[in-house]
């Protein structure tokens, strides 16, 4: 049923091509936008992919319209500020290779191989897609929706792939926590993210990293959602109840130390032995190992406690930045 939807959703797409082939490119040509978060992007990205999964899966031949494509999609490799590759420029490859027989477009290929860092380490001049829509399973499906941005047929997907578990394994479980945070199904995220740290406590075998980072997950959740006093009540837990000792090496330290930054910047008034015993261990943290998201982190949970340790900590970014510019 949700394949069937999905399918129809990309065959709406001729719209889009008869007003291209009409002489209307407003909503595929690559228009530049700067977006606060990664610099360089395009407002129009994404409707290029639909139209290219359109020609791709309803097999369209049109070489005049996939060169055009082409090389709107190359501007956006060459400008993006993320870099990448991306499935349009994978699927409109493997369908210019139909009219490349006399290396017509080979200069196109050439320049897509070097429009930026990933596509001169990972694009393929002679990749293939698969043109045939029935051969994606209900997970492909789901994928192809949340990288086309059709939220509710995605969320009609992943339903019906719910219903077809027969066992709730830890990447089944992952996997729809992700989907679930694409359709912001938080509620949901919330058992799930339980069950997943029910598990890990009871299960004989699990390690003091896999404890602790079950809670980091849980702990995460609550921040996204806002839910600030939960997360405090569970970075209190770490603290008191796990030998958070053992992975005071690990990324996964300074992971809890970011997440108690955070609670204690949006929960002042009840973090504040929190916020002493992450600034106690903020200072045993070697500088050169410090990063960007824990200096600032840091910073905003010693502004909301009007810690003087804060300047402290701002100094000694600057300093990371200087030396990181270098």
């Amino acid at each position: 049923m949700g394949k069937g939807q999905l399918k129809s959703k990309i065959e709406e797409q001729q719209t889009v091509y008869q007003a291209l082939k009409a002489g209307n490119d407003g909503t595929v040509r690559y228009k530049e936008f700067h977006n606060g978060e990664w610099g360089t992007d395009d407002e129009n990205y994404t409707n290029r992919l639909r139209l290219a999964y359109y020609l791709l899966y309803c097999h369209i031949e049109d070489e005049e319209t996939v060169a055009f494509l082409f090389g709107e999609e190359l501007k956006d490799r060459e400008r993006n500020s993320f870099q990448g590759i991306g499935s349009t420029l994978e699927i409109l490859t493997h369908l210019i290779r139909k009219y490349n027989g006399d290396g017509k477009y080979a200069g196109l290929l050439e320049r897509a191989k070097n429009a930026n860092f990933d596509c001169a380490c990972g694009y393929d001049p002679d990749g293939q897609m698969e043109d045939d829509f029935g051969e994606n399973s209900l997970l492909d499906c789901i994928y192809l929706c949340r990288e086309m941005k059709y939220w509710d047929v995605m969320g009609s997907l992943v339903d019906e792939w719910k219903e077809n578990i027969a066992e709730w394994t830890d990447p089944n479980r992952r996997a729809l926590i992700d989907f679930n945070t694409f359709l912001g199904r938080d509620a949901e995220n919330e058992r799930l993210y339980q069950e997943q740290l029910a598990e890990v406590l009871s299960a004989e075998n699990s390690s003091m990293r896999d404890i602790i980072s079950g809670y980091k997950n849980m702990i995460r959740h609550y921040i996204y959602t806002c839910d600030h006093e939960k997360a405090l009540c569970l970075c209190e837990k770490v603290i008191e109840t796990t030998d958070y000792g053992q992975i005071r090496t690990l990324r996964l330290f300074k992971d809890i130390l970011e997440a108690c930054f955070e609670v204690t910047a949006n929960h002042s008034k009840a973090a504040a032995g929190l916020w002493n015993w992450a600034k106690a261990e903020m200072q045993k943290v070697p500088q050169s190992s410090r990063y960007g998201n824990l200096y600032t982190k840091g910073i905003a949970a010693a502004k909301a406690m009007d810690d003087p340790y804060g300047k402290q900590l701002e100094q000694e970014y600057e300093g990371f930045l200087t030396r990181f510019r270098r």
